[in-house]
């Protein structure tokens, strides 16, 4: 380190080291909002109230001695007249907001058209179902009919008529 001064705090340095605290300071701010809406909340701090954090050249002014240039406020959004009645110098009415205020308009939404209801499926599935159990139904219907089924076999050829039946009857009128 022969010939090398350690780095000071100099009065060149100081406006950077203030900026850089400044960022510092607005990374750390959080956003705010309604976490539970609906329910009553505290008032926000003052600096929140009052703008916060000092601009750059706020701080830059106070350190040199100069005053302070007065803060802007942020320009007003445009006014919209959406009612007759109001004024053109009367500021539009502000909606609460939480469980109390009403729902907003209705957006305007072109009309679609009526579609018919879909029609029932249920009789072409029904349809299905009887076709399919026909044929075994008739096999034993004409085993019974010759004693060639045992007990079990009757009781299963009763709950296939059964199901049978439930499903309308058949084409041929059954």
């Amino acid at each position: 380190m022969v010939g090398m001064t350690p780095i000071r705090p100099t009065a060149a340095l100081l406006p950077v080291t203030v900026a850089l605290a400044a960022l510092a300071l607005g990374a750390c701010a959080t956003e705010m909002r309604d976490e539970m809406p609906g329910r009553a909340q505290s008032a926000p701090p003052a600096a929140a109230q009052s703008g916060g954090l000092k601009t750059l050249r706020q701080i830059q002014a106070e350190e040199n001695g100069h005053p302070a240039p007065a803060p802007q406020p942020p320009p007003a959004p445009p006014q919209k007249l959406s009612d007759a009645s109001q004024a053109p110098g009367q500021p539009p009415p502000v909606r609460r907001r939480g469980s109390s205020s009403p729902p907003p308009p209705p957006i305007d939404q072109p009309a679609t058209p009526a579609l018919p209801a879909p029609g029932s499926t249920q009789g072409l599935t029904d349809r299905a179902k009887r076709d399919l159990m026909s044929p075994e139904v008739d096999r034993l219907r004409s085993e019974d009919a010759m004693g060639r089924l045992d007990p079990l076999q009757q009781r299963d050829l009763l709950r296939k008529q059964q199901d049978l039946r439930q499903y309308g009857p058949g084409p041929l009128g059954y």
